[in-house]
Order: structure tokens, then sequence, then C-alpha cells
């Protein structure tokens, strides 16, 4: 009695843990554009059936109906049917009675190139393919009814595929043969897939790699060693600030949208997103690629990888204020700790991009709440959270350096919560951040915080108190940092 019992006692976490696993293989073919990435798709289910519901993301970061993308082929799934509900991001899969279920799918490309406005699509090409993870990988149904915290494994080989034909990606590099553990929808979904014409550069910081990969020629001093060896400098640059070097692996993925060495798209367009372990640049290469827009992006979306990634918003657009903001904030103050930029450029780049936009935006004064609903809707509104921020971020910076005597920062802050975040696993909130700043500056800072962050009205730059060396003089109504040059201003501690 006792040896069954035993038996079924260590099979069941092994048949439950089996319900977590799925398998996909992708397959090369020579004629990508014309036939897409076909993938094939195992999963053993926890129960035998005939219908398996599977699920594909219809919608996606700003893109539609992207169920146009995917194809099911009779002549790929004999005795398979398929019911594709898009509304409800469902596939069915109706096949024989069976615990196991398999089938082939292919991604392709579902729209024409060149086209500067999409960013997010599945690109599926000859020579490269570019996909975020929600839009390759169909998953059971089954998964996205899980805890957000709950861990699956996936299984991914890359068949024939040549050498020259790089695979990358937010989880490895160069690995034909993928076993990857991680959550869903921040994990496996909260991902990009690239192969194909990619250089790839790497390094390493703490023994941890660093990868960098790119595909195109790039116009206008983008060089390779450009792009690289400012990549180098801001990784490293953050990492120490943070004093962070956990990470295992982390990569930056840098793709065109349209390459052209005339000037038939007269503008330079570019985006970059935070995703798991990784953040990628998408942009238009063309002679008006701008390297200081580049070196701005860099630099923002690396410091998401704390701000908005490891302290992650509790109410997300409420609290962009913080994300963005404070983002937008040390974008500019680390390129000055480093000496990327000079003090004068500095504080030409703060007064014009950050005060005087944000003076001049006709709905800076709107309140936080109502950020969350116009937020994706207004470009002036989808700005505010960002200025707003980063003038708050500097007011508090100046505060806690005045208070302490220039023995502590804005920074001391921030890596205090970073570390009270990560050790008690709590995610932002106002109330969590004005109690910390109380800490700093021994007042409660929740009138001032209500006035000018939640109900938007103006802070009186020119009232408030700085630390040596700064002061705020308003012409036609638009205030202005200036510095004392007779005087070493004590910013950077």
């Amino acid at each position: 009695m006792i040896r069954p019992l035993l038996f079924i006692l260590l099979f069941i976490p092994l048949y439950i843990f089996s319900q977590n696993k799925i398998s996909y293989k992708v397959y090369y073919d020579e004629n990508l554009e014309q036939n897409g990435l076909k993938i094939q798709v195992d999963y053993t289910q926890k129960k035998s059936s005939e219908t398996t519901d599977f699920y594909y993301r219809n919608e996606n970061w700003g893109e539609k109906d992207l169920f146009k993308s995917v194809v099911l082929l009779k002549e790929d799934n004999p005795g398979i049917r398929f019911e594709t509900k898009p509304d409800n991001d469902e596939i069915k899969v109706r096949h024989k009675d069976s615990r196991k279920v398999s089938f082939v799918y292919h991604i392709k490309q579902d729209f024409k190139d060149p086209n500067h406005r999409i960013f997010n699509r599945p690109k599926v090409k000859d020579h490269f393919f570019h996909v975020m993870g929600k839009n390759l990988f169909i998953v059971p149904k089954t998964f996205t009814e899980m805890p957000d915290d709950h861990e699956f494994e996936f299984s991914i080989e890359w068949i024939g595929f040549p050498e020259d034909f790089k695979i990358h990606n937010t989880f490895a590099s160069q690995i034909k043969k993928q076993k990857i553990r991680t959550v869903l929808w921040e994990g496996f979904y909260h991902s990009l897939f690239v192969g194909g014409d990619y250089r790839i550069y790497d390094f390493k910081i703490h023994d941890k790699p660093v990868y960098f990969a790119l595909r195109d020629e790039w116009n206008n001093g983008f060089s390779d060693d450009f792009l690289f060896s400012n990549l180098k400098k801001a990784v490293q640059s953050q990492r120490d600030f943070w004093k962070d070097y956990d990470q295992d692996y982390f990569t930056v993925i840098m793709s065109p949208t349209v390459s052209q060495k005339d000037s038939l798209f007269k503008g330079y367009s570019t985006n970059g997103s935070a995703i798991k372990n990784a953040f990628m640049i998408q942009g238009t290469n063309n002679p008006f690629n701008n390297k200081n827009a580049y070196l701005y992006l860099l630099h923002h979306e690396l410091m998401h990888d704390w701000i908005g990634n490891r302290i992650k918003n509790q109410h997300e657009e409420l609290n962009y204020w913080f994300s963005e903001g404070f983002t937008d904030y040390y974008t500019y103050k680390n390129r000055l700790r480093i000496k990327d930029i000079s003090s004068e450029e500095w504080l030409k780049l703060f007064n014009e991009e950050v005060i005087k936009s944000h003076w001049k935006n006709p709905q800076r004064n709107i309140p936080n709440y109502k950020i969350k609903d116009e937020f994706w809707k207004s470009r002036n509104v989808e700005k505010v959270p960002y200025r707003r921020g980063s003038i708050f971020a500097f007011w508090l910076d100046n505060q806690i350096m005045i208070k302490s005597g220039h023995k502590k920062s804005l920074d001391d802050l921030m890596q205090e919560l970073l570390k009270t975040c990560r050790e008690k696993k709590l995610k932002f909130t106002d109330e969590l951040f004005l109690d910390l700043v109380q800490k700093y500056l021994d007042k409660d800072l929740s009138y001032f915080f209500q006035k000018h962050i939640l109900s938007g009205e103006d802070v009186d730059l020119a009232s408030e108190k700085w630390i040596d060396g700064f002061e705020f003089k308003t012409t036609d109504g638009i205030p202005q940092l200036q510095t004392d040059k007779n005087k070493a201003v004590k910013y950077i501690l």
C-alpha cells in the first residue's frame, strides 16, 4: 500500500507541471515573405477532449486586426478544424479526442513596406523577421487565466535556419534550442523575437552579458561604433547609479521602419519601448537621423528598466507623473553626470525641452485623474506627466540637497525606493513615495503634492528655494533656470 501511495505522491507534481509546459518548433523557409514563419505547437492538456481553446492577441500596442497575420492551412493540419474568434482573441482547435494537441500555423507580414507609422505588427521578410512574443506564439487559453505571477516553461526549437541567419531575442542570443521559464504577461508575452541579417555585438558588466542587435546600414553618422559605444556608456552609467548588477541577460534591439538614402520622407521618427530583459528601438533610417534624439531615447528607455519595471506602478497612468516624469528627469541628469552633455547643454535642454515646452502646453494644468482618460488620445496630454513630473523631480532634488547640506540628493531617495520595492515586493504608490519623501525632508509634502501634481497648478519656480547658484527668472510668462557663472554649482553629488 505504501509503494502505490508514494508513486501517486511523486506523480501528482509532475502531472500538474506538465500542464504548464508548451513546445514550439519554428521552421526556416527560403520564401519567408511568401510563406511566413511556420510554427508547430505541441501541448499536453489536463484532460482528454476534442476541442482546445488557444489564445492569440488581436490588438497589441496600438496595432489592430492582428489575426490577419495568422495563417492556418488544411494541408498542414489533416484531421483538424479551426474556428477563429478575433474579438475574443481566441482560436478553437477541434481535433481527435486526446490530451495531446499538435497543430501548425504561419505568421506572415500583412502590410506593405515602407511604413514609418507601423512599429508592432509582425514583420517577416526573406532576409529577416521582427515579431513581438505576443504575436508570434499562440498559447492555451488556460495560460491566460492563471495568476499573473504563475510561471510556465516554453520550449522553442529553431529548425533549418542557416548559420548566417541570426536568431536573437529578449531571452537569448544565437541559441537554437531554448527553454524559457517565465511568467506569461510580463515575461513571454512582453518580449521580442528577431532573426536574419542582424549584426550582434556584446559586452559584459560584472560578468553579465549585454547584447546589441541591429540591422541595415544607418545614415547620418549612425555608425555601429557610434551606436554601440553610446549604448555601453549608458548601460554602465545607469547600473552604476542604481548599484544594480543582478540582471543575467539584457539586450537592445534596433531596427529601421523605413530605410532610404534620399529625402522622400522628410523627417525623423523613432520609437522605443522597454520590454522583458531588453528595450527595442525602431525608427526611420534616412538623412534626417538625429543623434541627440537617439541619445535621449537611449537614456530614457534604459532608465525604464528600473523606473517602471523594477519599481512598478500600482495605478499605471495615474502614476505616470513618476514613471515618465522622473525617468525624463534622470535622462538629463545622468547624461550630465557622465559628461555626455556639458553643463551648458544640460541647462539649455532642460529649459527648452522640459520647462518651456511644459509652459507652452495648453493642457499643462490638466488634473492628474484626467490624464488617465486622455493620455492615449491627445499628444498634449501625453506630454504633461513627463514634464510635470520632471519639474517636480528637479524641485525635490534641490530641496533634499538644501535640507541635507549637500550630503544627500534625490539619488539617495530613488535608490532607497528601489530597495524598498524589491525587498518588500511593493508596487509604487503616491502614499509610499510621500512617506519616503517625509523621511528626507522631515516634513509632510501632501499639500504641495496635491496642489501641483494631482490638481495640476503651476509651481511658482521663481519664488521657490534652490541650491546655491540656481535661480529662476520669468520672461513673457515662462520661467527659465539660470546659473551663476561665478559659482561652482554643486548639483551632481
